[in-house]
């Protein structure tokens, strides 16, 4: 039996270096357009098999062409997600890959549903998107024909049997970790409002879930008086109402010390303090990263956030469903969990905000 072909047989073929050979099939710097064509002919022609990713040069008849649809809100969250979107594009665009790209306005399951059904209707292999109503996941995979595969981010779909993968942080531990920090700079014994903008999302629910559970088992002390659920279909509606919330919140209860909201709007909390009570000692915790954050540490206002990297997130969901696509492969119910970090005042200078670390 012969051996198998080497990237060094591939630079042979294709008259070029090796290291031209790995730019084009991990698409790092510049190649020209020759060298491009060179490299893909030579890896047809010696079927070559470097990754999962690159049998789609061989082996694919058409182009695949993923769908993703995330909301366009402003937010900062949101808004880091198309670095992360191009990253990928840029990386399997060499291979044949086609993102196509829609989005919603709101996080209404009726914008996410036809959003897919446009998706769909474009001739899409796959799709990848974040599930924004749990309570209508089962209603919104049955706009997904069985024939194509489906990965969310960020936050999973509950109730459903056909979600190729969930790539996202482990929201449980997330909560139980908030409750941790907020035992670290608050005490063992402190009293607790929770404000959930989002409720209906499953991520929402598991980390008040494992702030619960922590309570529970480790931190008695920590007297939790509310969890208050935050409405809103708009960025917009969340913001205000979340504003509202945490006063009166601060106002029922003056001696509160600590407010933990359950995602990026973290910081409408920390505006009221500014804004109604700026002697108050209660201290914000939170989840992501806004452009207000470091003044409102700075201030002693936001304690520390747990940021998920949401680029990063994007990036590896779409790599992935790519190279399940190009390996005709099928899989189901896999959770792929990702790093947060920490970000408080003596982390915030090491936090790369929108970073993505390429494999």
């Amino acid at each position: 039996m012969s051996r198998p072909f080497t990237i060094k047989d591939v630079a042979k073929e294709a008259g070029v270096s090796i290291g031209t050979v790995d730019r084009v099939l991990h698409n790092r710097g510049r190649v020209s357009d020759a060298n491009m064509k060179a490299v893909t002919a030579a890896v047809k022609k010696l079927n070559y098999h470097p990754s999962q990713i690159a049998r789609a040069l061989v082996n694919r008849k058409s182009n695949l062409r993923i769908g993703i649809t995330y909301p366009r809100v402003d937010s900062d969250f949101w808004s880091e997600i198309p670095g992360g979107i191009e990253a990928a594009k840029k990386k399997l665009m060499p291979f044949g890959v086609e993102l196509v790209i829609d989005h919603t306005e709101t996080y209404d399951v009726r914008d996410q549903i036809a959003s897919i059904d446009k998706l769909v209707g474009l001739g899409v292999s796959g799709l990848v998107f974040t599930s924004v109503d749990d309570s209508s996941a089962d209603q919104l995979e049955k706009h997904i024909p069985e024939g194509i595969p489906y990965a969310t981010v960020v936050n999973p779909a509950a109730s459903v049997s056909r979600c190729a993968f969930h790539l996202g942080p482990d929201d449980f531990q997330l909560g139980m970790l908030a409750a941790r920090l907020i035992s670290l700079f608050c005490g063992e014994r402190c009293s607790l409002v929770v404000l959930a903008p989002n409720y209906k999302f499953n991520g929402t629910q598991r980390r008040i879930a494992g702030v619960l559970s922590k309570i529970n088992q480790d931190l008695p002390g920590i007297n939790l008086l509310k969890v208050i659920p935050v409405s809103g279909v708009t960025d917009e509606d969340i913001r205000a109402h979340l504003y509202s919330a945490a006063t009166e919140t601060l106002s029922a209860f003056p001696a509160l010390d600590a407010l933990y909201v359950s995602n990026g709007f973290f910081d409408q909390a920390a505006f009221a303090i500014r804004d109604a009570f700026p002697d108050s000692k209660v201290k914000v915790f939170g989840h992501e990263f806004t452009t207000a954050l470091p003044d409102l540490i700075a201030r002693g206002i936001v304690a520390a956030t747990i940021y998920q990297k949401p680029a990063e997130q994007w990036y590896r969901a779409i790599v992935m469903l790519s190279e399940l696509l190009s390996d005709k492969r099928v899989v189901t119910a896999q959770d792929v969990r990702v790093e947060c970090s920490i970000i408080m005042k003596e982390t915030l200078p090491a936090i790369d905000i929108g970073g993505i670390r390429l494999p």
